[in-house]
Order: C-alpha cells, then structure tokens, then sequence
C-alpha cells in the first residue's frame, strides 16, 4: 500500500485521477462530494466513484478524498500497472480497470496487443504493450469499451449508455493531451 505523499507526488496518477473524478464524483451546491444512491446502479452507495458492492467493508458515505486517492492507486492504478505502461494506454487502462473490471482490462489489453490472453499484466505483456504503437492500442481498447457498454446498456442500465459514451469519447481526448 503507497503512502498518500507517494500518491500526491505521482503526477501522472494525479492528471488521471482528475478525469476520473470528473466522471465519478456527485457534487452538492457548496461543490462538496456527497454519496450518490441510484437505484438502478447495481454497486449500490457510491462515492468518488467507490461503490459499496465493490467495498463492502468501507463506509461509503463517509468516504474521504484521500481514502479515495488511496483505492484508485492501489487497486487501479497499481492494480493494473498503469504505472507501467506506455501514456494513454495506461489511463485508459485503469479507466477499464475502474468501470468494468481488472479482469476484463487485463484481458482487453492483451486482445489490444496480441498477446496471449491470461488475465495477468506480467513482463511479457508489458514488454509488448510498450513496444506496440500507442495510438493503435488506446483506440483498439476504447473501440471494445463503446461495444462493451452497449451491450450491456439494456433494461435499467439503458439510461447510462449516453454518459458512458460521453466519459469514453472524453477519455480519448484526454488521452490525447499526455
């Protein structure tokens, strides 16, 4: 687990983390983040964009900016090596990682790459990731994220779809600026 002055040092996770908290984060009318409760959100209580489903030991209402800084690099960040892997690719990577799942951004980064899809972010596909044009790797990985939630947008989770679309055609511009 980092030290919260080795995260708010980490520029690059900073830059990324401001995009996320754009996308994730329910302000009051004094700017404050409060929880969000949508019924028809199945990770339940969010906050930061920190669901309860994922964390159910944590206090979601409750939840600080810091703790929150402290999930996202840990889990996400770390979680999928983003640290590791070439600008752009590494955000949009643990935006996948974030929004559908380590799992699926491991294996999509593989798919991406052309490498053997194990689920795993080891050596090999990181050596390969970082030999693979940049450009053809994020739009590979946002193209599958669009076709990904749409397939999922149905019954309740329909509503999403335009804001989903909207963080992925957001995310490939910021991308675009690292």
């Amino acid at each position: 687990m980092a030290d919260l002055d080795t995260i708010k040092k980490d520029t690059r996770f900073l830059k990324w983390i401001n995009f996320i908290f754009k996308w994730e984060c329910v302000y009051d009318k004094k700017g404050n983040v409060i929880f969000e409760d949508d019924k028809d959100d199945p990770g339940g209580v969010t906050k930061y964009g920190i669901d309860q489903r994922s964390h159910p030991k944590l206090d979601i209402k409750n939840l600080t900016k810091d703790q929150a800084l402290q999930i996202y690099y840990d889990t996400y960040w770390l979680g999928v090596k983003a640290d590791k892997l070439p600008k752009g690719v590494g955000e949009v990577i643990a935006n996948i990682g974030v929004n559908t799942g380590k799992g699926n951004a491991s294996h999509w980064l593989q798919n991406a790459i052309k490498v053997t899809s194990d689920g795993i972010i080891g050596p090999k596909t990181l050596k390969v990731a970082n030999e693979t044009p940049t450009k053809e790797t994020i739009e590979r990985l946002l193209t599958h994220l669009e076709g990904f939630y749409k397939s999922i947008a149905t019954g309740k989770k329909a509503k999403f779809l335009k804001g989903w679309l909207n963080r992925t055609n957001s995310l490939r511009e910021f991308v675009k600026t690292l």
